[in-house]
């Protein structure tokens, strides 16, 4: 595999040993697939295998080689992504990779390694824990698995876990976790007796040890860890970042004595590195504390210069130009300082120091009120501190084993989030593994190779086609087995990896509508007919799909072409002749229902829709000749009744629509737009009160029925009940503001019960609406459900 890029550092760090620990912690751990080829030449060669036996008509082969087809190309993408950092896409794709190599463990635990990454150690664990159980010689799993309980806190488990796979498999890696293990779990006899092993059987090297040297400090053992850096700068004195450690170590372990010391190692590693952010920032550090203000200045300006959003290198700055006397640039550098600070409740000795800074600087430059506002938050941060130093009492201090602090308030306000740093700083390692491995890698400053944006790119680009092509053709196969839904989803994945593949718009197209998938179908079809407009199959089946999701408009534009030469397609006509219907284009319905009657003359459904398309038409006497046709071959047609009750609506024939309306009800009990229809042909014929309770009915069922409600209010209103009235057209007027009918009818209402005003304004509001509606004069028929 191609390695991953290093994140080593990258990332910009607030506090002094987060600054230090987590910067030579960041290496990234690579998903390691260990093909004996290179990646594109092993999928090419399997994916050509799943082609061979697919042309041999050998189905079962060629599922097997496009099965790990599709597993490794989706592992081998997902080690793209990790090195992209794009941890959640990498889990996504090795769960995918995972459906088609279930019982590959390593596929597993690539798995657990990416959701680690991605911040869900729960999964991760459930993984690493599932093949540990089920493959207990997997050395890797258990690898992972003790890394995600050091991750944890969990140090006990996380020395049987790596313990365990040292047993299997010692590769440094685990050896070396297995080391940090012991340490975080107080075993510091024997974390010094497993690296004594480590280096009898790997050799002396400086690499060596800086790792030792920084396992101490994450666990933090100071006094060990200044050994090794210096047993580190003793064998290699260039060795990157040997020089900043041991200067860091040797500040924690014995405080402010140390500062002449440290600065030491700090100009020599900004000999081999001068423009190491760390280390300037530390060497400002050390020379404020010497009281050195034209060097700390120069180092702590150029570090500013490297990575001005970083804040601590300005209180530095700010203590800097206070003691030298320039307060203007003191108060500018402290306010960046409490600008950029993310987390101040990490910081409360620092973050105290610079309030209480900031606050001398404006008063002496005569800035009284803002001083005043400093000073106390300088003493907030210090309440903090004490509430900060309680909650932390037991924790183990930051001070020599010998218990005698040698640690300043300066230092110990850099330190004083040590612990938790260094918690960070074991889980940052844990989590991204080791890079170096000195029994491989014994040049003075190791490189990891990376993937260049260019070249991850075209690989993404060849595996995505192979990818695509290996789902269509299981696709394919499936589709062949008819077994739709699945072929239906592998076309819908093969989509995802090249949307373009030749062919594959109409496959999918058709799996999705076998699968009866239609809202699946529709986005394939439409862009394979927008591509071959000539393609009557896939025409006819767009046009059922948009049918089939209640898209008539799109039904009927689609099958338009189709209008002097009809598919010979029962189905298909009664669609389209429906669709025709309910988007009001009765006399190409009529056609089509005529073509369709012409050949069942025994479909009631048919009978219908063609009746439905008469009363568009406003060919009345016809449409109930079909209604009454459709009844006669199906006498229980759920609403043939009720659009026979509409017609004779239309008609004024009141009694007629009634018994329609009752006879619909009887075979759809409680419709409420039935139910709406029979109450206000009750209220038409002066039978108030059967209406109002029938209407009741519809609004308790159907509560933002508008019309309902408007007619009750009517029918209430019509028996005397003034109020019950209001009440309702008042409920109606909020469904739909813009019905002028409503304010008539409220106006009429207010004035029975006295309230004129409010009967004024209902009056002028209707009044308007007429004037700026005249288009939308109400009708109470309405022949649509609401």
């Amino acid at each position: 595999m191609v390695p991953v890029k290093s994140h080593f550092g990258s990332t910009m760090l607030h506090r002094f040993s987060k600054a230090v620990l987590l910067f030579v912690f960041s290496a990234a751990f690579v998903v390691t697939t260990r093909p004996a080829d290179d990646p594109a030449t092993q999928l090419k060669r399997n994916f050509e295998s799943a082609k061979s036996a697919l042309s041999a008509g050998d189905l079962s082969e060629a599922e097997r080689h496009y099965n790990q087809v599709i597993a490794l190309g989706l592992r081998q993408l997902a080690n793209l992504s990790l090195s992209e950092s794009s941890f959640d896409q990498a889990a996504r794709e090795l769960d995918q990779a995972m459906k088609f190599a279930p019982s590959d463990p390593d596929v597993a635990v690539d798995a657990a390694v990416a959701w680690f990454r991605a911040g869900d150690v729960k999964k991760a664990r459930q993984l690493a824990q599932t093949v540990a159980a089920d493959y207990p010689r997997h050395a890797r799993a258990q690898n992972v698995l003790g890394r995600i309980d050091l991750y944890r806190g969990d140090f006990d488990a996380a020395v049987r876990d790596l313990q365990a796979s040292v047993a299997l498999e010692a590769d440094f890696e685990s050896s070396y976790f297995l080391g940090i293990a012991y340490l975080k779990a107080k075993r510091l006899a024997d974390a010094q007796q497993w690296f004594k092993h480590l280096q009898e059987t790997m050799g002396d090297s400086a690499a060596l040890h800086v790792l030792f040297g920084r396992a101490y400090n994450i666990a933090h053992f100071p006094e060990p860890a200044v050994v090794e850096f210096r047993k580190a700068v003793q064998l290699d004195p260039k060795y990157p970042n040997a020089h900043a450690l041991l200067g860091y170590s040797i500040l924690e372990f014995r405080g402010e004595e140390a500062y002449p010391q440290a600065r030491g190692e700090f100009e020599r590693e900004l000999k081999l590195r001068p423009d190491d952010y760390y280390s300037l920032f530390l060497l400002g550090i050390c020379t404020v504390a010497l009281r050195d203000f034209p060097a700390a200045e120069a180092a702590l300006l150029h570090a500013k210069r490297l990575h001005p959003e970083e804040s601590s290198a300005y209180l530095y700055l700010g203590e800097t130009y206070s003691e030298t006397k320039r307060f203007q640039l003191a108060v500018e550098a402290l306010e960046n300082y409490v600008r950029l600070l993310h987390n101040p409740e990490e910081a409360p000795r620092d973050v105290s120091r610079a309030y209480f800074l900031l606050g001398q600087n404006l008063r002496r430059l005569g800035r009284l009120a803002e001083a005043q506002g400093a000073l106390a938050k300088s003493q907030h941060s210090r309440e903090a501190n004490f509430r900060y130093d309680v909650q932390h009492i037991f924790d183990e201090p930051a001070a020599p084993a010998d218990g005698d602090s040698h640690t300043s308030d300066r230092i110990a306000g850099l330190l004083e989030s040590g612990s938790q740093d260094q918690k960070k700083s074991a889980e940052a390692m844990a989590l991204r593994g080791v890079k170096e491995n000195p029994a491989v890698q014994q040049t003075r400053a190791p490189q990891q190779a990376v993937v260049e944006p260019k070249e991850a790119k075209q690989y993404r680009t060849f595996a995505s086609e192979i990818l695509a092509s290996s789902y269509n053709d299981l696709g394919v196969m499936r589709a062949k087995a008819s077994n739709f839904k699945e072929a239906s989803e592998f076309l819908k994945q093969a989509a995802a990896w090249k949307p373009d593949l030749p062919g594959l718009d109409r496959n999918w197209g058709l799996a999705a509508y076998r699968a009866e998938l239609y809202s699946d179908a529709v986005p394939p079809l439409g862009r394979q007919l927008a591509a071959h407009p000539d393609d009557r199959l896939v025409r006819q089946l767009l046009g059922m799909s948009y049918f089939l999701t209640d898209n008539f408009v799109k039904t009927a534009e689609v099958l338009q072409p189709f209008v002097n030469a009809p598919p010979d397609d029962a189905g298909l006509l009664l669609a389209w002749g429906t669709a025709l219907v309910r988007t009001r284009s009765p006399e190409q319905a009529t056609r089509i229902f005529r073509l369709l009657i012409e050949q069942n003359a025994n479909n009631p459904t048919v009978h219908f829709f063609l009746g439905q398309a008469y009363a568009q038409e406003k060919d009345y006497s016809n449409a109930l000749s079909e209604f009454k046709t459709a009844l006669q071959i199906d006498a229980r047609l759920p609403e043939a009744h009720y659009f026979m009750g509409l017609v004779h609506l239309r008609q004024s024939d009141f009694e007629s629509a009634a018994a329609e309306f009752r006879s619909e009800l009887e075979i759809r009990p409680g419709d409420p737009v039935t139910s709406y229809h029979l109450g206000y042909t009750l209220l038409m014929q002066g039978h108030a009160d059967q209406a109002a309770a029938l209407l009741r009915e519809v609004v308790q069922a159907k509560p933002d029925y508008e019309m309902a409600r408007f007619e009750l209010g009517r029918a209430l209103l019509q028996q005397g009940d003034a109020a019950g009235a209001i009440e309702s057209l008042e409920a109606a007027k909020k469904l739909s503001p813009d019905r002028d009918a409503t304010y008539f009818q409220l106006s009429q209402a207010y004035r029975r019960v006295g309230r004129l005003d409010e009967a004024q304004q209902a009056l002028e509001a209707y009044q308007k609406l007429i004037e700026t509606n005249r288009l939308k004069k109400r009708e109470s028929l309405e022949a649509d459900k609401p």
